[in-house]
């Protein structure tokens, strides 16, 4: 009897000894995309005929197109130990070991593809995929240019080379690889992503977020484009847009790591926040996560359960965020502790005993030092506030100035005391026109990055009408907000473990008493954090009267200064003062015993 629920055109069923017909079904039913029933059509066709060669192949093909990639890959595996030299099976096993991350099974796949078809573009594109997920950069990008010089107008190759260069610190290389791609290919939303990551690497943040914005444009649920957007408009300060950004990449993916991590430092999460439920629940993904990523989870996690009272387990988060941290950037303590002793010895009293006289006119440095988590920030926050005072924000000028005499011979800080008054005026300018290329109209530019406290004296034998304010803060609360706080880029790779926070806490208290007792009354001016917060009109009002600058209500309102904040308190400075940081550190006290032992005696 005919089938009246059959398709037009389909016949019966074929007779269940006919593999052929079962395979032929089976194409039939991939082509109207009934994918199961084609994959069970090809099983039945294996079943009846085991070395079946296009049986297996195209069973490998149905469960590719459901997404079954271990099964896809097993069916290909079948088809080459029945005919080694498929070169398609080869190419489609390659790709499938690549999809489910396991390049170095892909490589020989490739080249065997590669073996036959030397010309063939896309293999010598996917090899280097292969290579690059090994971190091989140099036969990714020979592969990648092999692709080129077949197909001159292969944006994608053109994207992936540009990843190659970028992986390999060539970022000039990079973004013009990019731009190859997108001027071949406009509507490619890769290419527009990455040429974001260059640009907000090079701190060119309009044009970042302008690509940024076509690949969203492009591609409005791309999840990395949403979440590098709102890292760009951090940056930038822009801080309510960056959380839109990442929230609406959290409401396209719900358990979207990464958003959640970023977004934490800007809201403060309640016991039964959903975002802290979402994360506790998410920790099946940390695998999978490169070891940057799993560091940030542990922060974020640790920051919402302090947010949530949860304070033991904030605790533990953080600390698993400082252990991993320290494996991927250890800590030189001994060197650091000789480099202190060295410069006590060479910065004594009698080296300061004939300071050259003050250049620069009209251009006053504000140097403000300390320890990390101390109030720099907000220091230069209010100060930047002032339409006199330009914040220029945390500048290497200072560091690559002192050590621009280094020689093979004699290297800083000992080579300091062979240097003549005139070349330590030559450093000054050179620091004075470095500063001033951010503001080139300014009367006062700060410099905040907190380790110049190993440079005071060095800035007042260059420097000495500059000015340096040292902020200061309980030890406890500044050692354990470092802990508690992910820094860009691992520098402050002392702070991942509670005993050489403590000491390196120690070291630099030391060397400020050493500053006070061997340069000239008030050169330094001390700023307590907790004073600022008590009082932060006083505080303020003191600090202009240091610098010599009138009074001005804006300073109070810092928290209104749109300028550009790249610090880890970005958070912090677009709030008014609030007082909830003081003793902060009262609530892990359980933990931080090894650190309190260590700076008791300077508190």
């Amino acid at each position: 009897m005919p089938h009246d629920d059959m398709p037009p055109g389909e016949s019966a069923s074929p007779p269940l000894h006919d593999a052929d017909a079962l395979v032929a079904r089976g194409k039939s039913q991939m082509t109207r995309g009934a994918l199961a029933d084609a994959a069970r059509s090809y099983r039945q066709a294996i079943a009846l005929k085991p070395d079946h060669l296009e049986a297996h192949y195209l069973l490998g093909n149905a469960h590719g197109a459901q997404g079954q990639l271990d099964e896809a890959a097993d069916s290909f595996r079948q088809a080459l130990a029945i005919r080694p030299d498929f070169i398609e099976a080869h190419a489609r096993l390659g790709h499938t070991l690549l999809a489910i991350h396991r390049p170095a099974e892909a490589e020989a796949h490739f080249l065997q593809v590669l073996a036959a078809r030397p010309g063939d573009a896309g293999t010598h594109n996917s090899l280097g995929i292969v290579y690059r997920e090994q971190s091989r950069l140099a036969e990714a990008e020979a592969c990648y240019r092999r692709a080129l010089a077949i197909r001159p107008d292969y944006a994608e190759a053109h994207n992936n080379l540009g990843n190659a260069l970028r992986d390999q610190g060539r970022r000039d290389e990079a973004e013009s690889s990019y731009r190859q791609a997108l001027a071949i290919h406009d509507r490619f939303a890769e290419p527009h992503f990455n040429l974001g990551n260059i640009l907000r690497d090079q701190l060119r943040l309009d044009e970042a977020e302008q690509s940024y914005r076509h690949a969203l444009a492009i591609k409005p649920d791309y999840l990395m484009a949403l979440n590098n957007l709102g890292l760009c408009l951090k940056k930038q300060g822009r801080v309510e847009e960056a959380c839109a950004c990442f929230e609406a990449a959290i409401a396209l993916k719900p358990d979207f790591l990464q958003a959640h991590c970023n977004l934490a430092p800007f809201r403060t999460h309640a016991a039964d926040d959903p975002h802290l439920r979402i994360l506790e629940e998410q920790q099946h993904q940390l695998p999978g996560l490169p070891p940057a990523g799993r560091v940030n989870y542990w922060f974020a996690l640790g920051k919402m359960r302090e947010d949530a009272g949860r304070h033991d387990d904030a605790f533990a988060a953080y600390a698993e965020g400082n252990r991993l941290q320290r494996t991927r950037f250890p800590h030189d303590e001994a060197r650091e502790a000789a480099l202190a002793a060295r410069l006590r010895s060479i910065f004594h009293a009698d080296f300061f005993a004939n300071p050259p006289p003050s250049s620069q006119a009209g251009r006053t440095p504000i140097f403000i030092v300390g320890m990390p988590r101390s109030g720099t920030s907000l220091i230069e926050q209010i100060l930047a506030s002032h339409p006199g005072i330009h914040g220029a924000g945390e500048l290497t000028d200072l560091h690559d100035v002192v050590h621009s005499f280094d020689t093979p011979a004699s290297a800083y800080p000992e080579i300091a005391a062979t240097l003549s008054a005139e070349a330590c005026r030559q450093l000054g300018e050179a620091y004075v026109e470095r500063a001033w290329r951010h503001a080139p109209h300014a009367t006062h530019i700060t410099d905040k990055l907190p380790a110049n406290f190993l440079h005071v004296g060095m800035i007042h034998r260059m420097l000495p009408h500059a000015k340096i304010i040292h902020a200061m803060r309980d030890p406890m609360d500044s050692c354990f907000s470092c802990y508690a706080r992910l820094f860009e880029g691992g520098n402050l790779d002392f702070s991942y473990e509670l005993g050489s926070l403590g000491r390196y806490y120690v070291r630099y208290i030391e060397l400020m008493r050493h500053w006070h007792r061997v340069l000239p009354p008030g050169t330094v001016l001390d700023l307590r954090y907790e004073d600022m917060v008590a009082d932060t009109e006083g505080q303020a009002r003191r600090l202009l009267d240091y610098l010599g600058l009138p009074w001005d209500a804006r300073c109070l309102d810092f928290h209104r200064n749109g300028r550009i904040v790249r610090t880890a308190s970005i958070a912090q400075v677009r709030k008014p003062i609030y007082r909830s940081s003081v003793a902060r550190w009262k609530h892990f006290e359980a933990h931080l015993a090894p650190l309190l032992e260590i700076v008791r005696d300077y508190r």
